[in-house]
This record gives structure tokens, C-alpha cells and sequence, in this order.
């Protein structure tokens, strides 16, 4: 039976820490761990692109919306040319409409003063 126990404490002296292929398995685990990070950050990247492309997009449409509102409240032109509308500057409807509202609201005022 010494010689039983001889064996086992020879194996136990020879034992001297983890072997080579558990410390080239961590290694390939970390690898691995940096290199999923850093292909989440990269495809972050692309999202940022696809941001910035749409905003220039919602910029540029922005842009033609009021550049579209300007001419519409500058210019003359027809809203339906079937039906007889047109559209006038804003200026120009002013023009007509401020008089009549004046007249009107004299009117009003003298009725009630003579009230």
C-alpha cells in the first residue's frame, strides 16, 4: 500500500498549474470578446452614417418646403385654373383687405357711439 501512496504524491509533485490548452482557450475567448466590441462599435458607425444621411435628406426637404412657402406667399399664380382661383402675394391681398376692414370696423364703431 506505500507504494499505492508513493504514485499519488509523485502525480501531485508533477502537477504544476493550468496546461497549455486551458491558457490558449482564454486567450482565444478574450480575443474573441474584443472582437465582438469592437464590431458592435464599428456597426454603431454605420448607424451614425445612415443618421447623418437621413438628416441631410429632412434638411434638403425642409429647405425646398420653405423655399415652395416663400413662392407661394410672394408670387401669383393659379390654385385650381379649372375653378377660377388664383393666389395673390400676401402684400398685395393686404392691400384689398386692411381698407374693407378699416371701413367696416368705422362702421362699427359710429353705431355703437350712436347707440
Amino acid at each position: 500500500m506505500t507504494h499505492h501512496h508513493h504514485d499519488h504524491d509523485a502525480v501531485v509533485r508533477t502537477y504544476r498549474g493550468p496546461g497549455i490548452l486551458t491558457i490558449l482557450s482564454v486567450l482565444v475567448l478574450l480575443l474573441a470578446a474584443v472582437a465582438g466590441a469592437l464590431w458592435v462599435s464599428h456597426s454603431g458607425s454605420a448607424t451614425e452614417r445612415e443618421d447623418e444621411e437621413r438628416s441631410a435628406v429632412r434638411t434638403k426637404n425642409l429647405a425646398d418646403l420653405r423655399s415652395a412657402d416663400q413662392t407661394a406667399l410672394t408670387t401669383y399664380g393659379w390654385n385650381d385654373k379649372a375653378k377660377g382661383i388664383v393666389r395673390i402675394p400676401v402684400a398685395r391681398a393686404m392691400e384689398f383687405v386692411v381698407p374693407e376692414l378699416n371701413a367696416r370696423g368705422a362702421k362699427g364703431a359710429s353705431s355703437q357711439t350712436q347707440q
